[in-house]
């Protein structure tokens, strides 16, 4: 990889002149150049001793740990593009991240390699307008619309014209969230009729998968890989080409991507859409369902009444009344459904030429088998309910170990598999990586992390802030009120210091909501912005960026893929370590099943490594360029020692050890000077 990264004949200095050297980078590029020329070279050997299925070999697979300022993006895109091992398989978890490769790194991976590079973005059908269903909504217009999707509305009617692409992110803000509009429109496979649609030449999708054949590189996000990867196994085929090549990046949350993928899901927005659809047919050909539907969706209300009304993540087949109840309401839901499933399949045999009625019986019998599978509850298998407000709740039953699959789906599927992050690691190296998704020995002793250029040292500070007691459970899931008090204090202190520029990273969304009003009220000179006032992510993350003296306050998706460089933040405040809720019914599940393994390996293994992986996501937040400096404040003192402070823990060594190194105070005189200078 000299020939393109090392200075000063490198590529890379030819075609970006002040082009600073970056080791890292380059020893990332050597590492995946090998692993890709290697599983091409397995391969060829398997090729040429007869292809037998039995003997195919698994991927060779290389972990690479790349920490902020690496330029991870180039260190694979060259290497894996150079080695002519196309197509190259992309799947990222951020859009954001999926924007910067298709039009900031694969123009510049062009450059060095001096050949152009035919790149495509691909993402789930229902991202993508469906034509006919546009047309077929603009002439009979829905008689009733949310206000947000009345803007949606009036942005569809130049939108669907100009768009080239059919993309939703084309509609900017009003193509954002869920809407019912939209779901009426775009392009999901529920009711698609393929080649027998009159718009299947010009159909968005169709376009997309001439260019995605065609290219060089494919950019997915894990979601979209991973249904590809299990839809293989089923009658529905393959949606993304072959591919030799496959980087996962920002790979460090792959095993909650496999199990999202892997689980057998049914929801209330879905069984909404189903009706939704039911109904529209009922109207037609079908009008003797109408009867029939009526009954069903009775029974589903009655189903619904005995979900709790509490929020969060509980086990399903729990002993309670309530619960016992649920189980007998989706039998009579069933049975109540039985008639119309009939009748729909007849309708299907009756009208052959219209596939919409066999696309709608399939659906009524995936409402049945996943329902039924979910509270039947497998070995190996948990089942849960959540509820996200009064309308939306979530059935599913989750693979405990995801291994097996990460083995089907990943490491044989494709030649050579790249996983990268700037967080693999945790303080144990890569053994949590390991131990989660079943790498190998060689797999974990050949994972590597590679250095950023940065200079942590001088560029920040790692405050705990001395004499904060330990959190404890308090009223509302808060902490108890000593902790809250000295944590508001802390955090007020820190504020006034970093004159706002602050990004406050909380666990839940309760504590924000206790934290929240009292921030506003002691500091009534920042500007607050909070995640779940009204305002999309993207618009949070602009008008903080451009708001002098403004702080942040936000929730999981903060602590991961925000990226402001520069004087807008200063000041990254962890709240508390950000430890998984203990009573998640699948997080207890793993951990009974390593603590079977060895007494304590489900807490050391397992939850310590997550929140240290979320902690380094958190933290990662304010050191994006060398020119940035601040202070990253944790108001926990578990993260020090024993013998540094009363609350701290022996793991808080494993911990630290996996933190970028920013020095570590206590000292408030010290950080308050530090955040005054910048």
């Amino acid at each position: 990889m000299d020939r393109y990264f090392a200075p000063p004949e490198g590529r890379i200095f030819a075609c970006f002149p002040g082009a600073e050297d970056r080791p890292g980078q380059r020893r990332m590029a050597e590492l995946v150049h090998n692993a890709v020329v290697d599983g091409a070279a397995s391969f060829q050997a398997w090729r040429n001793a007869g292809a037998e299925p039995d003997a195919r070999p698994d991927a060779v697979l290389q972990a690479v740990e790349a920490g902020t300022g690496t330029g991870k993006s180039l260190g694979y895109l060259v290497p894996a593009l150079a080695a002519g091992r196309t197509p190259v398989l992309v799947a990222t978890r951020t859009k954001q991240l999926q924007r910067q490769l298709l039009e900031e790194d694969v123009p510049r991976a062009a450059g060095i390699l001096g050949r152009p590079v035919k790149a495509v973005l691909a993402k789930g059908r229902a991202n993508y307008l469906c034509r006919a269903a546009w047309e077929q909504v603009r002439e009979a217009p829905p008689a009733e619309m949310t206000r947000t999707d009345q803007q949606l509305w009036m942005a569809l009617q130049r939108w669907a014209l100009e768009t080239q692409d059919g993309d939703r992110e084309g509609l900017g803000r009003f193509g954002e969230g869920e809407s019912p509009l939209w779901d009426k429109v775009n392009a999901r496979a529920e009711r698609c009729t393929g080649r027998q649609c009159p718009r299947y030449e010009d159909c968005f999708l169709t376009r997309l998968r001439q260019e995605v054949a065609e290219a060089d590189l494919i950019i997915v996000n894990h979601a979209l890989l991973l249904a590809d990867r299990v839809l293989r196994e089923s009658a529905f085929g393959q949606v993304l080409p072959d591919a030799p090549v496959l980087i996962l990046d920002e790979a460090h949350d792959l095993e909650e991507q496999l199990t999202e993928s892997c689980s057998e899901a049914w929801s209330s927005r879905a069984m909404h859409l189903l009706f939704t659809d039911l109904r529209e047919a009922a109207a037609g050909p079908g009008a003797g369902l109408a009867t029939l539907l009526g009954a069903w969706e009775r029974s589903w209300g009655d189903l619904m009444a005995w979900v709790p009304m509490d929020a969060g993540v509980q086990p399903l087949l729990g002993a309670t009344a309530e619960l016992k109840a649920l189980a007998d309401a989706v039998g009579a839901w069933v049975e109540s459904g039985h008639p119309l499933w009939m009748e729909v399949r007849r309708l299907a045999v009756a009208e052959a030429d219209n596939p919409l009625w066999g696309r709608l019986a399939e659906r009524v019998g995936t409402a049945f088998s996943r329902m039924e599978q979910i509270f039947a509850q497998p070995p190996g298998w948990v089942s849960t309910l959540s509820r996200e407000g009064p309308n939306l709740v979530h059935f599913k039953s989750n693979p405990v170990d995801v291994r097996p699959f990460f083995h089907q789906h990943i490491r044989r599927g494709f030649e050579t598999v790249v996983m990268t992050s700037a967080t693999l690691r945790d303080g144990r190296g890569f053994n949590g990586l390991g131990l989660r998704l079943g790498l190998t020995r060689p797999e974990v002793e050949t994972a590597e992390h590679v250095v950023s250029p940065f200079d942590f040292e001088a560029q920040g500070l790692l405050f705990v802030p001395p004499g904060l007691p330990e959190r404890r459970a308090g009223s509302g899931g808060v902490g108890d009120p000593a902790w809250v008090e000295a944590s508001l204090d802390a955090m007020e202190r820190l504020l006034r210091a970093s004159r706002g520029r602050a990004l406050l990273l909380f666990t839940s969304r309760k504590m924000l909501a206790a934290f929240q009003p009292r921030l506003k009220e002691a500091l009534p000179e920042l500007t607050f912005f909070v995640q779940g006032d009204g305002l999309s992510r993207t618009q949070l993350l602009e008008r903080f960026r451009t708001t002098p003296s403004a702080a942040l306050l936000g929730l999981a998706s903060f602590w991961q893929g925000v990226d402001l460089p520069g004087e807008a933040l200063s000041l990254v405040v962890v709240a508390s370590l950000p430890f998984a809720p203990p009573d998640d019914p699948l997080l207890q599940a793993r951990i009974r099943e390593a603590d079977a393994q060895r007494e304590g390996l489900g807490f050391v293994g397992i939850q310590v490594p997550m929140m240290t992986l979320k902690l380094k996501q958190g933290l990662g937040r304010l050191i994006r360029t060398r020119d940035d400096r601040g202070v990253v404040a944790v108001l926990d003192p578990r993260l020090m020692l024993p013998r540094e402070d009363p609350g701290g823990k022996r793991y808080a060594a494993q911990v630290r050890a996996a933190l970028p190194p920013f020095p570590v105070t206590r000292d408030w005189e010290r950080v308050e000077a530090f955040l005054h200078l910048l």
